[in-house]
């Protein structure tokens, strides 16, 4: 264990000094894949140093439909036929470690360590017109992807698919070109508080956006079933209304978006997923800016959701039918940024969450619990090209789903640390070099009751074309 840590130490050491002499010969080009080759844009136009956090603007240009408003962006634009070609690709390689201790149902340990890769995106967003938006991520089933696991999918799959009208304020006399009402439908990710798709950490899911009440966070091994296995990290097949507005008494802008979402994708394997609507909703106002590198932002969002727990034994491996039992649950939580100098930007969310006593089977009760994380960004000027992240995310069980458990079990505490530092930018490549660790804490769900714990780090090149 000690060699294997001075090896990853003495890696780190010698990749920031091939970086520090690459960098002298790297000339800065335009950047961000399919957007940079559409509007040549530099990469610090959209994102923050190193990709794929959006920057204030970036976030508008996404809010307004990736649109700027002039004749040559759209597709039938003599221009745009020489050699652009709107899609991009997404990996990261690199090297993964991985400890796991406590392990039910004997308290074990295992270490894994590979080279490899994480998985492929392949990315696609633009406009198919004048204020028709479209998005499309496909994600290949790759069985040695997750450094060597194949575990981060079990199948070839759409993770987007989204067609998004803009302006539909303007068939109503509220005006034209002011984004104040915008309809998506398809499959997208919801508007959270802060995107887990945008996160600058690589290999550490934000826990309230994926907690699970009854199960063990890290093994799943220990606890009791829990039908409802909706995460609200997850993209989900819906419909969403959405806009935003300048507000000048605040020099800021009031965003808003209201979702219904299939609870098809629910508790697929017992059921094959449900035929009822979930409904999500977000608002937020910033103040002096957008509220990521300028001003300051906050936030409320909220859901009630229906999980089925009764197959439909007339269609089995469908969608649920006569006889499916949709049991509710709810999320409600506050996100607030801060922003101090355009170096730091500090945010995060406080989540209250409920599960029907009826989602359980042995010895139910009404599962209640509360999480969130906060996280700090450091983009010194004196280092511009450098991103240094911090998180820390908990859960906190206030009540069980069972009367059984212990009052502890699977409360989570995570602590992320993360260097990146984006060294090259062309106008078809972007590259960051990625240093990641992370130590996760699941009280209680070890064999003995004790703690499983759970260390990953992760030290590559991400980059996208």
């Amino acid at each position: 264990m000690r060699v294997m840590r001075v090896l990853i130490v003495g890696g780190v050491l010698a990749v920031i000094a091939i970086l520090s002499g690459i960098v002298q010969d790297v000339q800065d080009a335009q950047a961000i894949p399919a957007f940079a080759r559409k509007y040549d844009f530099a990469c610090s136009v959209c994102h923050v140093p190193s990709f794929p956090k959006l920057n204030d603007f970036g976030n508008l240009f996404r809010d307004h439909g990736y649109q700027l408003g002039t004749d040559q962006e759209l597709p039938t634009y003599e221009g745009l036929t020489k050699g652009y070609w709107p899609v991009s690709f997404r990996t990261t390689v690199g090297y993964q470690w991985q400890n796991t201790g406590g392990l039910a149902p004997a308290d074990t340990t295992a270490t894994s360590g590979s080279f490899g890769f994480t998985g492929l995106d392949v990315l696609s967003f633009g406009i198919l017109a004048r204020d028709i938006t479209f998005g499309i991520v496909f994600t290949p089933f790759l069985s040695s992807a997750a450094f060597g696991t194949g575990a981060d999918v079990t199948d070839s799959n759409l993770e987007s698919a989204f067609i998004k009208l803009d302006n539909l304020q303007r068939f109503i006399g509220l005006g034209d070109n002011n984004y104040l009402m915008n309809f998506k439908v398809g499959k997208f990710e919801l508007d959270l508080p802060f995107s887990e798709k945008r996160s600058p950490t690589l290999n550490t899911s934000f826990l309230v956006y994926h907690y699970i009440a009854g199960t063990s966070f890290i093994d799943g091994a220990t606890g009791i079933v829990n039908p409802n296995d909706f995460g609200l990290g997850d993209n989900h097949p819906g419909a969403e209304l959405a806009g935003i507005k300048p507000t000048a008494l605040t020099n800021g802008y009031f965003r808003y978006s209201l979702n219904a979402i299939s609870n098809s994708d629910v508790n697929q394997g017992a059921t094959g997923g449900g035929r009822a609507l979930h409904f999500y909703g977000h608002v937020t106002q910033s103040f002096g800016g957008y509220g990521i590198v300028s001003g300051q932002r906050i936030g409320l969002y909220g859901m009630y959701g229906r999980a089925p727990t009764t197959a439909n034994a007339n269609t089995a491996g469908f969608f649920g039918g006569t006889g499916e039992s949709n049991q509710t649950f709810s999320r409600m939580g506050i996100d607030a940024s801060a922003t101090w100098g355009g170096q730091v930007n500090v945010f995060g969310t406080w989540m209250f969450a409920k599960d029907s006593r009826n989602l359980f089977v042995t010895n139910p009760q009404e599962a209640r619990w509360n999480g969130g994380f906060i996280e700090a960004d450091y983009n010194p000027t004196a280092l511009p090209k450098w991103l240094f992240i911090y998180r820390y995310d908990w859960i906190v069980n206030s009540h069980q789903p069972d009367s059984t458990l212990p009052g502890n079990f699977n409360n989570l505490q995570g602590h992320t640390l993360a260097l990146r530092y984006n060294f090259m930018f062309t106008n078809r490549t972007d590259i960051a070099w990625h240093l990641e660790y992370n130590h996760l804490r699941d009280r209680g769900t070890a064999a003995s009751l004790g703690d499983q714990r759970q260390d990953t780090m992760l030290i590559g090149f991400d980059f996208a074309l």
